[in-house]
């Protein structure tokens, strides 16, 4: 896979957004990585209808033409601060760095950039919205996890997650790394991106399967993009099908602890619960303390979502723990990557 990463990490200058660039240069970013810093500085606009509505789409409101060039001046400037700022903390950390100030929506920008670039990751920052605020206001996150065509990493900033347990804590030090699994092609895909990008050999990794009983039927357990379609067993053959659907998820695990070992010195162990996948996923991740958790997707559409469901968008919004969702990389990002010189291998 990409040796000489560009990652793209959004900014602003909210304490969410502090959190999940230092995560990232601590936890995500190589010397190797080309790192680029974007921020999104507001319009500025006269006579705005709503001061709240304005600050959720990113435009300033003001009363007067003379008013709008002196906070057109400090929006800017401010925006070139903050870039100066993460830039710098870069430098310090010997991480190639360049900034980057757009005009206007933030979401659309990245996914833009993303393209323009050739980027293999893009990190963000999320607050913890409820259901309600992001249909009023949408959710940035939400955006550019369904639209740029590379890799996304969230970062959650939730007070009670982090009362928990602080990923913050693990910084230069063990982690524990949890990689969600199921028998897909995009599973298999992020499980290595997991394995060659992100895992350290000092990590503990636990590869997490969610078994779904054939003793309930799957159309009542939600499972979203993790492939599980409706499935209804007769009640006399449940009990031996249940068993050998049960040892089907353990050889499955198994396998990729198998190629873990062959490939790699890290540490790994297995899970296997039974239950509704994001939930359980949730429900393992606060156990365990995680201080990450990968997963693959396959990237359905808005419809699809709406009536499937989509792990990627349950874990978004409710993770304990910062979020890489790995995606195959499309056919034209892999001849791009090709022509610049860079092989990436799923």
């Amino acid at each position: 896979m990409e040796t000489d990463r560009k990652i793209i990490i959004a900014v602003d200058d909210s304490e969410t957004s502090a959190y999940a660039f230092t995560w990232a240069l601590h936890h995500l970013f190589k010397k190797s990585d080309k790192v680029i810093v974007l921020t999104a500085a507001p319009f500025v606009t006269l006579d705005y209808p709503s001061t709240d509505i304005a600050s959720d789409y990113g435009v300033t409101a003001v009363q007067s033409p003379r008013d709008a060039a002196a906070a057109e001046k400090n929006v800017n400037e401010g925006a070139k601060d903050l870039i100066a700022k993460y830039v710098q903390l870069c430098a310090q950390s010997e991480i190639t760095c360049e900034g980057e100030v757009v005009k206007g929506e933030a979401a659309s920008w990245i996914v833009d950039e993303v393209e323009r670039l050739n980027a293999q990751l893009v990190v963000m920052g999320s607050h913890a919205y409820g259901v309600l605020k992001r249909a009023l206001v949408g959710s940035k996150s939400d955006f550019v996890l369904h639209n740029a065509t590379c890799s996304v990493a969230i970062v959650r900033h939730s007070e009670d997650a982090l009362e928990v347990h602080d990923p913050l804590a693990s910084s230069g030090g063990a982690r524990k790394i949890v990689i969600a699994v199921d028998e897909s092609k995009e599973s298999v895909y992020a499980f290595q991106w997991a394995i060659e990008n992100f895992c350290k050999e000092d990590d503990n990794v636990v590869i997490y399967h969610v078994h779904h009983s054939v003793l309930t039927p799957v159309s009542a357990l939600g499972t979203g993009e993790f492939g599980m379609e409706e499935v209804y067993v007769p009640v006399d053959d449940a009990a031996e099908d249940e068993v050998s659907a049960l040892n089907d998820s353990e050889k499955l695990v198994e396998k990729y602890m198998e190629y873990a070992a062959k490939e790699t010195k890290i540490k790994c162990e297995g899970m296997v619960v039974t239950g509704q996948t994001e939930v359980k996923v949730c429900e393992g991740l606060k156990n365990l303390h995680a201080d990450a958790v990968i997963i693959g997707t396959r990237d359905r559409g808005t419809l699809a979502r709406t009536f499937l469901g989509s792990v990627s968008d349950y874990l978004a919004h409710n993770s304990p723990c910062p979020l890489i969702v790995a995606k195959v990389p499309k056919e034209s990002s892999i001849a791009k990557q090709k022509t610049d010189g860079h092989a990436h291998s799923p």
